[in-house]
């Protein structure tokens, strides 16, 4: 564009032969053409410059030069609005990839929400497709073969049942264990169970109370909910595979009572009458409890005789830890929330 041509008010533009003109005195100068614009075609244009030729040429050369003056000057302002797209567009590609990144966090975010189990949802019946149910856990009863009498004696179960009203947590434990023996079915020995798990304040003879209601009232829901699953520590036990059993259990107290426990699959289909041989754990195999923040709360090792290992302990809802089971070099750790 020209300052002549810019300065004209609207109306008044040049005519298209003085442009012409214009634009030849420019490519004279950029030497795109070899004849410069000759004097009857500066008259014939309009333009009044003078009748000498010197006269002409530095009027051209002058007008050729306000003109550049100008161009370099109309260039900052292009040469601004065009770094404004050049940065538009990188802006966009920031604000691409930020929205690109976003969207994996948010999908990393839904992936780690449902990787961790929410045992709260396990007390509502939703279980995660991997966590099987536990159909019998091993029981000390199991690890040590020792010999007991299952059959029912009513006078025994009364006696049993009453002394699970006694002060004394030991003697509770005793009646607690021996009615998950012989009372399978008894509805006073259930009754009795069920309200020793609802009022007891005592984590041991909780558990034996779970585990004696888990015999003889299978599915009961005082006794909480229990799931396996199975392990892969890129080993085989003399062809059975290791387990990781999470039981969960509401308390007294409000709290919710866990219990995880590490066995041979094997131990799973054995009774106390059985002449096969029991699957010991590997001595070495680690049951690790750890915090949200991945430190060490609780851990415990298998001997060369354990045929399972645990751990039991408390924890309120919304509270996070995780559940590691090592041997050696191998480990996997499971996620949860209560």
């Amino acid at each position: 564009m020209f300052a002549c041509y810019l300065l004209k008010p609207i109306g008044k533009r040049l005519s298209r032969n003085i442009y012409d003109l214009l634009l030849n005195v420019g490519d004279y100068d950029h030497q795109i053409i070899q004849q410069s614009p000759t004097k009857s075609e500066i008259e014939h244009s309009g333009l009044k410059i003078g009748t000498k030729k010197a006269t002409e040429n530095s009027k051209i050369i002058n007008f050729h030069q306000n003109k550049l003056a100008l161009s370099n000057l109309l260039s900052i302002p292009v040469a601004a609005y065009r770094n404004y797209l050049n940065s538009m567009k990188f802006t966009e590609a920031v604000l691409e990839e930020a929205l690109q990144v976003e969207q994996e966090l948010i999908a990393d975010e839904q992936q780690e929400e449902n990787r961790i189990n929410i045992l709260s949802q396990w007390l509502q019946n939703t279980f995660d497709t991997q966590w099987q149910l536990l159909s019998q856990t091993p029981s000390l009863a199991i690890a040590t073969r020792s010999k007991v009498n299952s059959q029912s004696n009513p006078e025994e179960i009364a006696a049993l049942i009453k002394q699970i009203s006694s002060p004394d947590e030991h003697y509770k434990r005793q009646a607690a264990k021996r009615l998950g023996e012989i009372a399978t079915g008894n509805a006073t020995a259930i009754e009795a169970l069920v309200n020793l798990i609802r009022n007891t304040q005592d984590d041991e003879t909780l558990w034996i109370a779970v585990e004696s209601l888990w015999k003889i009232n299978p599915g009961n829901p005082a006794a909480g909910v229990r799931r396996v699953k199975l392990v892969d520590l890129g080993m085989q036990l003399a062809g059975e595979a290791v387990a990781l059993a999470v039981a969960l259990v509401p308390k007294a107290n409000g709290k919710i009572g866990v219990l995880l426990q590490v066995y041979s699959t094997d131990a799973q289909t054995q009774d106390i009458e059985s002449s096969k041989p029991l699957l010991h754990l590997s001595p070495g195999l680690k049951l690790i409890l750890l915090s949200e923040t991945g430190d060490i709360l609780r851990e415990v090792t298998a001997r060369n005789a354990d045929v399972y290992i645990q751990l039991k302990f408390s924890g309120e809802t919304g509270e996070k830890f995780s559940v590691r089971v090592a041997l050696e070099e191998a480990n996997i750790t499971e996620d949860f929330e209560i």
